[in-house]
C-alpha cells in the first residue's frame, strides 16, 4: 500500500512539475508580415495603421503580435473614427493567420465606418466679456462641419486659456452636445461661468535654501496689484527653469489669506539642484585619439545664480586649461556676461601653437529663439615647430578683436536633432582701433536643417561658408587664424584639415575662403540604441575668395554607424573620396562622439 502511495505522489509530481514547465516555457515570437484593413474608404490604409502598434514588420524594423496588443488596436481603430465623426464606426471582423513553420502572422481588419456626424450648430452662452465672434473664432467649428469630439475639447480648452490669460482664473466652460442619430447631426452649446477678474495679491516663495529670493523674483512677469494672466505664469516658470538653478518649479494661484475673490495669491514652490558640480570625461576621436577632461563649476555662486568654474582637459594632441565666469544679469540688465581665460597647446598638421588669453562676451536671448551676441578677444600666441615649408614672417601673433553674432535656433535637441534649423551669421574685425599685431576681418555663416520622416529616419543638412580678408598692417592672415576644412565634422573621405591648399610636402596652408556643404545625411534607427548614416559632403577652401570656382568643390559619399548611449551619440563613418588626387587616400574612417553636426 506504502509503495503504491509512493508512485502515485511521484506520478502526480511528475505531472506538476511537468505542466509548470510548459507554463512557463516562453510564447513564440511570431512576426507581424502584412495587415490588411478593408470597408475604410474615408481614411487610407496608411492613416489607419498609424493608430495601431500592431503594424507590419519593415526592412529595419521588426514587429511581432501580442493578442492583448491587438485587441486594444482594434479598439483605438474604432475610438479614431468616432473622434473624426463617423460615430457609428465599428470593427465588423478581424482575422489573423499564424505561419507556425515561418513564425509570422497575416492580419486581416474589417471595418464598418457608417454615416459621417455634421455639426448642426453652434451656440455660446453666459459670455459678458468677450464678443461671440471672438469666441467663435476660437471654437473654429462651422455648421457643416465633421463633428469631432477632439476640436469640442480642444475649443473649450482655448475659450478657456482666454479667459485664463484676462485674470479669469475660476472661469469654467462646459460643452453641451446634443447627438440626433437618426440624421447624424450634432448641435453643441458652449456653456460659460465667467466669475470674477482676479488680481495678484501676494508672492510666495517656497523651497528657497541657497537661492535669494531676488533672484526667482527677477525671472517673474507678474507683480502684486496686477491682473493675474495665466500666460505670464507660464512663462515666469519657464524662464526659472532656464536658469538652471532649479530641479521642479511649480507657479499657481492660491486663495488669499482673507479669502478675498477678487485676489489670488502666488505660490512659487521650488526644488533647488546642487550648486557643485564636478564632471569627468573621457573620449576618443580618430584625430586626437584618447582625451580627458575634469570640470569643476559652482552654479550658484553666493546664491545669485552667478557661476564660476574651472576645467582642465587633456588629449594625444592638446592639454589646457581654462577658468570662467558667468553673470547672468549684468547691472542687473536682461544681459549675460560671460569671461574665459585660457591655455592651450595644440598640435595641428602644420604647425604647433601654445595660446594664451581670454574672451569676454556680452550678450543676451531675444524672445525663445534668437540670440545677439557681441565677443571681445584678446589673445598672444606662438607658432612652434613649423611644419609647413612657407614659414610665416611673424611666429607670435597678439590678437584683439570684437565678434557680433547674431543666431537663430529651433533645434529640438542640441545633441541629437531631430526636427528644426539653426542659422547663424558672425562678424569678427582684428585689429585697426583694437590695435594687435595683426589685421583681418572675417564673416561667417552657417545654416543647419533637420527633419524627421516617419519617427525613425532623420534627414540633416548644413551649410557652412567663411570669407576673411586681411587690411591695414598685414600682409597675411595668421596660420592659425585661416580656414580649414577635411576630417570627421566637414569633408569625411579627406584626411583632417587636407582639403585645401598644400604646401610642396602636403602639409596644409588654409585659405581666406571656404565653402562646405554637407548636402545630405540620412540618420536611420535600425533597432532600438543603433542607427546608420549615408551622408554626401562638398566643399573646398581656396586661398583668395577670387580664387574660388565650382569645379574646384571636392565631395565625398559615405555611411556610418552610431550608438545612442546614455553618455552621448557615439560615431563611426567611412567617407569616400570622390575623386582622390596624387598620394590623397581613397576613403578615411573616423570614430567620434556626437554628431558630425
Amino acid at each position: 500500500m506504502t509503495g503504491s502511495r509512493l508512485v502515485l505522489l511521484c506520478s502526480v509530481a511528475a505531472l506538476v512539475l511537468g505542466s509548470s514547465a510548459l507554463v512557463a516555457a516562453p510564447p513564440q515570437k511570431l512576426r507581424v508580415k502584412s495587415v490588411i484593413i478593408d470597408g475604410n474608404e474615408a481614411f487610407s490604409d496608411r492613416r489607419l495603421k498609424r493608430v495601431m502598434l500592431t503594424r507590419p514588420s519593415g526592412l529595419f524594423s521588426r514587429r511581432y503580435y501580442f493578442p492583448e496588443v491587438f485587441e486594444d488596436d482594434l479598439k483605438n481603430l474604432v475610438l479614431f473614427y468616432q473622434q473624426n465623426g463617423y460615430l457609428e464606426a465599428a470593427v465588423d471582423s478581424s482575422q489573423v493567420d499564424v505561419d507556425s513553420t515561418n513564425r509570422y502572422v497575416d492580419i486581416r481588419i474589417l471595418v464598418r465606418e457608417g454615416e459621417l456626424t455634421l455639426v448642426e450648430g453652434v451656440g455660446v452662452f453666459g459670455s459678458t466679456v468677450f464678443s461671440d465672434s471672438l469666441l467663435f473664432d476660437r471654437i473654429g467649428m462651422r455648421s457643416g462641419n465633421p463633428f469631432k469630439r477632439k476640436k469640442v475639447q480642444d475649443a473649450a480648452l482655448s475659450i478657456l486659456t482666454l479667459y485664463a490669460n484676462n485674470g479669469y482664473l475660476d472661469a469654467e466652460v462646459n460643452p453641451d452636445i446634443r447627438i440626433d442619430t437618426e440624421n447624424h447631426r450634432a448641435l453643441m452649446d458652449f456653456i460659460i461661468r465667467e466669475r470674477s477678474q482676479s488680481h495678484i495679491g501676494r508672492i510666495r516663495i517656497e523651497g528657497l535654501q541657497k537661492t535669494a529670493p531676488k533672484i526667482v523674483e527677477r525671472e517673474l512677469l507678474f507683480h502684486p496689484g496686477e491682473v493675474a494672466k495665466y500666460g505670464n505664469l507660464l512663462e515666469s516658470q519657464r524662464r526659472l527653469y532656464l536658469t538652471g538653478l532649479f530641479q521642479n518649479i511649480f507657479i499657481r494661484p492660491v486663495p488669499t489669506v482673507d479669502q478675498d475673490s477678487t485676489k489670488k495669491d502666488i505660490l512659487i514652490e521650488v526644488k533647488e539642484n546642487e550648486s557643485i558640480e564636478f564632471n569627468i570625461y573621457f573620449g576618443y576621436g580618430s584625430v586626437d585619439r584618447g582625451r580627458t577632461k575634469i570640470e569643476i563649476f559652482n552654479n550658484n555662486l553666493a546664491g545669485r545664480a552667478r557661476k564660476v568654474g574651472f576645467s582642465a582637459k587633456a588629449s594625444f594632441i592638446s592639454y589646457g586649461a581654462e577658468a570662467s565666469f558667468t553673470e547672468p544679469r549684468t547691472f542687473g540688465l536682461r544681459w549675460r556676461t560671460d569671461v574665459n581665460l585660457l591655455y592651450e597647446y595644440l598640435e595641428e598638421p602644420g604647425y604647433d601653437i601654445e595660446r594664451i588669453g581670454g574672451r569676454v562676451v556680452f550678450g543676451r536671448t531675444f524672445g525663445k529663439r534668437s540670440t545677439l551676441s557681441l565677443a571681445y578677444r584678446i589673445e598672444n600666441s606662438d607658432l612652434l615647430k613649423v611644419k609647413v615649408r612657407y614659414i610665416p614672417a611673424e611666429l607670435e601673433t597678439n590678437l584683439r578683436s570684437l565678434k557680433l553674432s547674431l543666431i537663430y535656433d529651433t533645434r529640438d535637441n542640441l545633441f541629437n536633432t531631430r526636427s528644426g534649423v539653426y542659422l547663424e551669421w558672425s562678424n569678427e574685425l582684428a585689429g585697426s582701433f583694437l590695435r594687435g599685431t595683426d589685421d583681418f576681418w572675417r564673416s561667417l555663416w552657417r545654416i543647419k536643417y533637420f527633419c524627421t520622416w516617419k519617427i525613425a529616419t532623420v534627414f540633416a543638412a548644413a551649410l557652412d561658408v567663411g570669407w576673411m580678408d586681411y587690411f591695414g598692417r598685414s600682409t597675411e592672415i595668421p596660420l592659425s587664424e585661416r580656414f580649414y576644412t577635411g576630417g570627421p565634422n566637414s569633408l569625411r573621405g579627406f584626411d583632417y584639415r587636407s582639403a585645401g591648399p598644400l604646401d610642396e610636402n602636403g602639409k596644409p596652408l588654409g585659405g581666406n575662403f571656404k565653402v562646405v556643404l554637407n548636402l545630405i545625411e540620412v540618420r536611420q534607427t535600425i533597432y532600438k540604441m543603433f542607427g546608420g548614416v549615408f551622408f554626401v559632403d562638398i566643399g573646398n577652401v581656396w586661398k583668395h575668395a577670387d580664387n574660388f570656382h565650382f569645379e574646384d568643390l571636392r565631395s565625398c559619399v559615405g555611411f556610418g554607424l552610431r550608438a545612442n548611449t546614455p553618455i552621448g551619440i557615439v560615431r563611426c563613418d567611412y567617407g569616400i573620396n570622390v575623386e582622390p588626387e596624387k598620394d590623397e587616400p581613397r576613403g578615411k574612417l573616423y570614430f567620434n562622439v556626437g554628431q558630425a553636426f
